[in-house]
């Protein structure tokens, strides 16, 4: 292609290290979490790898198009590891990259079978104008969607108000077994709580092995108990410098508790947070998973400790 002579590989080198440059000068903008990022420079690297790279002898559009998302999928690697990103950034990423991926996909292939229909024309124009649309979430207040947030999560426990309140204030030792996309994030390697007195602070150390073994990143979780009441508990995060507060902000907490009869306990656990990545379509509902889930396993594994729970 272009009369040069240089193996496939060479291309994709190539273009990694082009969208590296491009993803790194967006991280350290203003636009890092905007939809920017995670929109348009996907489609940019479909639409690339589409132009610079050869067809597979199979002209079978499946088979082109698993190679294309094989050779976008090498680009997405190789750029995620020259970023020093790690595997939780990947795992986020690919499910919106695959998607944006096969939109730059379809728009090619019907670019060079539409010929001169006015009416192939329109589709081909179609997807960058929806694409274009989708990536400037983000990019102004304008442009973008609710980020406050809240999730409660309500469980019924056979145990007393007392007896709860009294786990919250015992140390805390969180098992590591957890539901599965909860999973993929980090525990605390280290948890200094152990109290339920106004002002006291519990911290929580955070160590996260980008590359599973290597690439480390330290954190800390401060939470502050901010209110105690005989039936309530409210806290605020003081300090987060986690490897997760880039892309979540939690602010706070609140635990209701409502006596029932034959002993139970009605516990509501609400978590304040602020979303920060867009597009909202994609990361809201996926981090509203994740905080509904950690409500739950919180409410398990501190409040409830080992009374049932319903």
């Amino acid at each position: 292609m272009f009369g040069f002579k240089e193996p496939k590989w060479a291309y994709l080198l190539f273009s990694i290290g082009v969208f590296t440059i491009l993803v790194r000068t967006l991280l350290d903008s203003r636009y890092a979490n905007s939809a920017l990022l995670y929109i348009a420079v996907p489609f940019f690297v479909s639409f690339t790898l589409f132009q610079f790279t050869k067809r597979p002898e199979s002209e079978r559009l499946f088979w082109r198009y698993v190679a294309h998302m094989r050779d976008a999928t090498i680009v997405m690697l190789g750029t995620s590891a020259l970023l020093f990103e790690g595997f939780l950034c990947v795992l986020m990423f690919m499910p919106i990259y695959y998607l944006v991926v096969s939109l730059g996909f379809v728009l090619d292939v019907i670019r060079k079978t539409a010929g001169d229909r006015k009416r192939d024309k329109l589709k081909v124009s179609f997807i960058p104008l929806l694409v274009g649309v989708l990536a400037i979430e983000g990019l102004s207040p304008s442009t973008s969607f609710e980020r406050q947030h809240q999730v409660t999560r309500t469980v019924i426990v056979d145990a007393s108000i007392e007896q709860l309140k009294s786990n919250m204030a015992l140390p805390i030792d969180l098992p590591k077994k957890r539901e599965t996309f909860l999973s993929i994030f980090p525990l605390p390697v280290d948890v200094q709580a152990g109290s339920l007195t106004p002002g006291d602070v519990h911290q929580l150390k955070f160590i996260y092995k980008k590359w599973f073994f290597t690439n480390i990143d330290e954190g800390d979780f401060h939470l502050r108990i901010d209110e105690v009441r005989d039936d309530y508990v409210s806290t605020s995060v003081v300090l987060n410098t986690s490897y997760l507060s880039k892309y979540l902000k939690v602010e706070g907490t609140e635990v209701q508790f409502e006596e029932l009869t034959g002993g139970q306990t009605a516990v509501s656990l609400t978590v304040h947070y602020e979303r920060l990545l867009d597009p909202a379509w994609y990361f809201s509902p996926m981090q509203r998973l994740a905080i509904e889930q950690s409500s739950g396993y919180l409410i398990d594994a501190v409040i409830a400790r080992e009374f049932a729970i319903e």
